[in-house]
């Protein structure tokens, strides 16, 4: 396999995304950009983006195979991570084991902005589970 060429993103030029199933975003009307993802950009390895949380909007509790980190850009909220919560404000990063469940909130007045990454080569490799 040929090393991807280096790859510079500048976030302002990527399209915000939700969640693709209706029912998901009616319920948590998060936002997402993907900024390196193998499907888009020839990079392996590593997916990141940065989300997006409203005041008073959250990630509703969910679970993926791959570990995952946040890192808080600005904004507070709190992580629930198994079964334990934590709040969350600029600087903090969050490791999230492998298979555990989790949801964010954002408890500001100031939205919550968090970049995240997998240790993947693609997003599309990363199959969500939400709780009920």
């Amino acid at each position: 396999m040929a090393t991807p060429a280096p790859t510079v993103i500048d976030q302002s030029t990527v399209p915000w995304e939700t969640w693709p199933d209706p029912a998901v975003a009616a319920r948590s009307p998060s936002r997402w950009k993907l900024l390196i993802t193998g499907e888009r950009t020839g990079t392996a390895g590593l997916v990141t983006g940065i989300a997006q949380l409203a005041p008073g909007e959250h990630f509703l509790p969910h679970r993926h195979e791959p570990e995952e980190t946040y890192y808080v850009v600005s904004g507070r909220g709190e992580v629930d991570i198994s079964d334990q919560t934590a709040p969350i404000g600029p600087g903090c990063a969050i490791h999230i084991p492998s298979g555990a469940t989790h949801a964010l909130r954002c408890t500001g007045s100031e939205p919550l902005f968090l970049v995240f990454s997998f240790p993947r080569d693609r997003f599309d490799e990363i199959t969500y589970h939400f709780e009920e």
